[in-house]
């Protein structure tokens, strides 16, 4: 099994409202519509890392727009489903 999956998505869509860009974060903005990433996500790469799964979100160019950390790989897969609303091939 590997530890990195990549899944571009079959249409340009915005991230989930959960998903804060790390400045955010770190600034201590509430979750919501105005803290949310702006740019669409085209490309999902789910990663192993720590034992654990983070679920990054990307730019049509490559660059980083958001992340989730989840505790299993069928947790982050979950994720994909609700946030973007596709089954992943994997």
């Amino acid at each position: 099994m590997s530890s990195r999956i990549t899944i571009d998505l079959p249409k340009p869509l915005p991230p989930g409202e959960e998903c804060l860009p790390h400045a955010a974060m770190s600034l201590g903005a509430a979750p919501g519509p105005s803290a949310a990433p702006r740019r669409l996500v085209h490309r999902l790469v789910l990663e192993e890392h720590l034992g654990c799964w983070v679920l990054y979100r990307m730019d049509e160019g490559g660059g980083f727009i958001a992340d989730t950390w989840h505790g299993s790989r069928d947790d982050a897969l979950h994720q994909i489903r609700k946030e973007f609303g596709i089954e992943p091939a994997l």
